[in-house]
């Protein structure tokens, strides 16, 4: 995925090279986490990022213009640990259901690693400027599973490919992020959702006509239940 030019005051002002400043950098990132978590992005600022960070606020402003800078690093992390993760599911999957797993693998690794980022999107929605990066990434988003859906063999016109992978992308991040709120609950409410994918992307390869696959949908969803 390409990533957008990104407007100057979202800029690190300084790539950290040396040691010291790359853990600096880690501080500010969990602390600023920890704020968004505890507080919202609108009661934040850059003072109290620092001083929960335990850095100087001139040792903050070195490597950061403003706090959406660090929102937006954080995000940038993500998303190219996201594109990383998709890497290994093309070069390993050989089938629809085994990217569905590896996925599901990847996913829970993406949570371990980047716990707390749950308040960070929420940040970004009001952050106007990085409202291009969520785009980008989705563009991303639809391109690789387009190409995934086409090498396992579905042979939709385009734009009704697209319309199914934006679909199967934005319903798996909305149930994903449900389940994560429902406790002992999710994992299950997770698993239906998945199995539900797995039924209408092997439709959508079997069946060439995508107005088949939609009218047998009444269909698809009891033989997932079954």
């Amino acid at each position: 995925m390409s990533e957008p030019p990104l407007p100057t005051d979202l800029c690190m002002r300084r790539q950290p090279r040396q040691q010291r400043s790359q853990e600096t950098v880690t501080r500010i990132e969990q602390a600023t986490l920890a704020l968004l978590q505890e507080q919202g992005f609108l009661a934040i600022n850059t003072n109290a990022i620092a001083a929960r960070a335990g850095v100087g606020i001139k040792s903050l402003y070195h490597l950061f213009p403003n706090k959406e800078a660090i929102i937006c690093r954080l995000a940038m992390d993500w998303l190219a640990a996201v594109c990383a993760a998709q890497e290994v599911i093309r070069q390993e999957a050989s089938s629809w259901p085994q990217t569905l797993q590896l996925l599901d693998q990847a996913l829970d690794e993406l949570d371990t690693r980047f716990v707390g980022y749950g308040a960070l999107w929420q940040a970004m929605d009001l952050v106007p400027a990085l409202h291009e990066l969520e785009c980008e990434h989705e563009r991303g988003q639809v391109a690789f599973w387009s190409e995934r859906l086409r090498h396992f063999g579905c042979r939709w016109p385009e734009p009704e490919l697209t319309a199914l992978v934006r679909y199967l992308y934005r319903t798996a991040d909305l149930v994903k992020q449900c389940a994560k709120e429902q406790g002992r609950e999710g994992p299950q409410m997770w698993l239906l959702h998945r199995q539900w994918l797995e039924q209408l992307v092997a439709a959508a390869i079997a069946e060439p006509d995508p107005a088949r696959v939609w009218q047998a949908m009444p269909g698809l969803m009891v033989k997932a239940a079954d």
